[in-house]
């Protein structure tokens, strides 16, 4: 299943650490169709990152 705005992720560049973070915004590239997370981390100090939907694993429709 497709990640979608509202689902809790784990950054999966640190899995071993947990972080967690919730998608706020998915961005598609209408040129290539690739979609672009916006990730806002749970961290001590909240951080808002963009993350390409590829770095989570596999692509699902």
């Amino acid at each position: 299943m497709a990640i979608t705005e509202g689902n809790s992720v784990i950054d999966p560049r640190r899995p071993h650490e947990q972080r967690m973070g919730k998608v706020i915004a998915v961005r598609r590239n209408p040129a290539c169709l690739m979609r672009t997370l916006v990730i806002r981390w749970s961290d001590e100090i909240p951080t808002i990152e963009e993350m390409e939907e590829i770095e989570f694993g596999p692509l699902e429709d």
